[in-house]
């Protein structure tokens, strides 16, 4: 199958406003407001850690179940576009509905979480699984880069949105206002991603629809043709491989940056806000660049030297004693977040071919989920237990580090030769 050809500036607009709409989610539900209001005024004190990462991993356990079968029906069907735009939705509903979560109503809290979540990740999922049909191996971590960089400034938009409302705290002593936190970031979401559905393209031949049954019975047929085919896609299989390891440290950092710096360096809610925006603006610049650099040295280089810089700032965190350090860290943690992010998505993309693109985005969210469900736990078992979060913190480091040691397993050119070779079999009737 020949290369797709390149989309147009509009539709690559299109495709990336989804990053800018997202990250609203990303952004304010898991990293800055909701983590820190579940575990301040709505959990007990003493397992708080404990069930915020209970509450991602259970989520991201679902998702991890669920990826590969989502991305494989999605390409079979030729409809990746309106399973994304169910995965919006779902989102959206669910992150409004946290409006009715008030202290001490941990299940509805954790429920209401995981829903939002799992939508978010197969959203993520799909939304990726596009890359391949708008891009070219030669603009691939560009085009990434570029989505989330808007996406940062997404993150940005949606920080400047609820700044108000959560300027006298996130407790519970402020609840009014807090609560109408959620509804406003469904919002963001639910206007900026608009333009994805107007402008971005299905490419893929559309089948007639079949039913979910169907669809599954398909889906795993195509997840037993990739398992047959693991030796053709074996530089694939490696690199999700190290991705998955170093992400336990990178998914440790994203749900717990905000708790960590409330919790032990006291910042307040203004505080935390400011830490965020310095973390929007320099991890668009960290995607946008080395989305760029991608292109020039290798993913594997510009993965490397992202990891470099996260081991770095895990030292640090974990060694930092006032607000002034940990917000000099956030800059060098903001290129670090992404060109990890950017630069991971443009090796799968370049490693996938276009009909296998939803289904090897799916093994993508699945490692990133599975990462998801293992390190916030991880993180909790051992803050809770040792009642230290600088000690988790440095566990982060040993993740990093092992990622930067299996990149080099990974062959960039014979992972790209994979995807250009890989010829689909007949389909059945």
């Amino acid at each position: 199958m020949a290369p797709p050809k390149p989309a147009g500036r509009r539709e690559i607009f299109a495709w990336a406003m989804f990053d800018f709409a997202n990250s609203s989610y990303t952004t304010v539900i898991v990293t800055v407001a909701f983590g820190v209001f579940f575990t301040s005024a709505v959990a007990p004190a003493a397992s708080a850690d404990f069930l915020w990462g209970l509450a991602l991993g259970v989520s991201n356990v679902l998702v991890l179940l669920t990826a590969p079968l989502i991305g494989a029906a999605a390409d079979d069907s030729g409809r990746k576009k309106p399973f994304l735009a169910a995965t919006y939705l779902s989102c959206v509903t669910a992150t409004a509905g946290l409006y009715f979560v008030e202290p001490g109503s941990v299940a509805v809290a954790i429920a209401l979480f995981v829903l939002s979540n799992i939508a978010f990740a197969h959203g993520e999922n799909l939304i990726g699984a596009f890359l391949p049909e708008i891009s070219t191996p030669a603009n691939a971590g560009r085009i990434s880069g570029l989505g989330w960089g808007l996406g940062y400034f997404g993150g940005l938009g949606s920080l400047l949105l609820i700044r108000p409302l959560m300027a006298a705290g996130l407790d519970s002593g402020n609840l009014e206002r807090v609560r109408w936190i959620w509804p406003c970031t469904a919002g963001f979401f639910l206007v900026a991603a608009l333009p994805t559905f107007l402008w971005l393209r299905e490419r893929a031949p559309r089948g007639p629809w079949r039913g979910l049954p169907a669809y599954a019975r398909r889906g795993f047929g195509r997840l037993r043709t990739t398992a047959r085919s693991i030796a053709h896609f074996r530089e694939l299989a490696r690199f999700l491989t190290v991705f998955f390891v170093y992400s336990l440290g990178f998914t440790i950092a994203v749900a717990f940056s905000g708790i960590f710096a409330r919790t032990t360096l006291g910042f307040s809610a203004n505080e935390l806000v400011a830490l965020f925006l310095i973390l929007q603006l320099s991890s668009a610049a960290g995607a946008v660049g080395f989305g760029w650099l991608q292109d020039r040295l290798g993913s594997r280089r510009t993965l490397q030297l992202s990891l470099v810089i996260w081991i770095l700032v895990g030292l640090a965190s974990a060694a930092c004693q006032t607000k002034g350090q940990f917000l000099a860290i956030g800059l060098a943690a903001g290129i670090g977040i992404g060109s990890l992010q950017a630069t991971s998505r443009g090796v799968v993309a370049t490693f996938s071919p276009p009909s296998k693109s939803g289904e090897f985005f799916g093994f993508w969210g699945l490692a990133l989920r599975a990462a998801f469900a293992i390190g916030p736990i991880l993180f909790g078992l051992v803050s809770s237990w040792s009642g230290s979060q600088r000690l988790a913190v440095l566990v982060t480091t040993v993740f990093f580090a092992a990622g930067l040691v299996g990149l080099q397993t990974v062959d960039d050119e014979a992972g790209r030769a994979a995807a250009r070779t890989w010829r689909e079999p007949a389909r059945p009737a």
